[in-house]
């Protein structure tokens, strides 16, 4: 793997944060803000803005209409949450290159129907997500072109994940009992340098068993 587009799945490079902080933030702060209720994919969440185009705290959390998209702000003025840790945090990834627009926080519920495969995009796209609330049945999960599943979890260590969403994929929260999987997540333009996509990584195209051997 010599190019981003080669990766589907990887950790951001030199970047970490503090997930207690962030924690504390969102339940001290974000979540006593009204929340936006959006259904997505048959999957329920809920959500609020990060950044958003005209500073509200709704705008953004449900799908931008292709229309809309065009307009001349992508999503990147703070709202009343971005404050505090949660603005550091933000300002961090600045700092590391990382160019991102239409910011939001979202509460996957662990309740109603599993998010079916989809895609998001036609084109290589990646977000990124930072986990603040998370159980180990939470998952990203990937089909690669022969069908199979590629499925990870991503752990609220305080590192930022790098996810292709132009792949078909889903988020899954299999937890048994009432759950929240919290993540603070954003859409990047351009797209990550390959020297930002870190170790675990996870190719686009599954290396064949016979060359894996010739290459142990």
């Amino acid at each position: 793997m010599k190019r981003s587009k080669d990766v589907m799945f990887a950790r951001l490079a030199d970047f970490k944060v503090d997930p207690e902080k962030l924690r504390a933030h969102f339940l001290d702060h974000v979540k006593q803000q009204p929340a936006v209720p959006y259904r997505d994919n048959r999957v329920d969440y809920i959500g609020w803005a990060v950044t958003s185009r005209d500073g509200t705290l709704a705008d953004g959390i449900r799908r931008i209409a292709p229309t809309q998209a065009a307009a001349p702000s992508r999503g990147v003025t703070p709202t009343e949450v971005c404050t505090g840790y949660l603005a550091e945090v933000m300002e961090g990834l600045h700092h590391r290159g990382i160019e991102h627009f239409r910011a939001r926080i979202m509460q996957l519920e662990s309740e109603g129907e599993e998010m079916p495969l989809h895609t998001d995009a036609l084109r290589e796209t990646w977000r990124l997500h930072i986990p603040i609330i998370t159980n180990p049945n939470c998952f990203f999960e990937w089909q690669r072109a022969d069908g199979s599943i590629e499925s990870v979890h991503l752990p609220a260590d305080g590192s930022a994940w790098l996810v292709r969403v132009d792949l078909s994929h889903r988020a899954v929260n299999r937890s048994n009992e009432p759950s929240n999987r919290v993540h603070l997540l954003m859409g990047l333009s351009p797209g990550p340098d390959f020297s930002m996509l870190a170790e675990p990584r996870l190719p686009v195209l599954q290396e064949a068993p016979a060359a894996a051997e010739r290459t142990a």
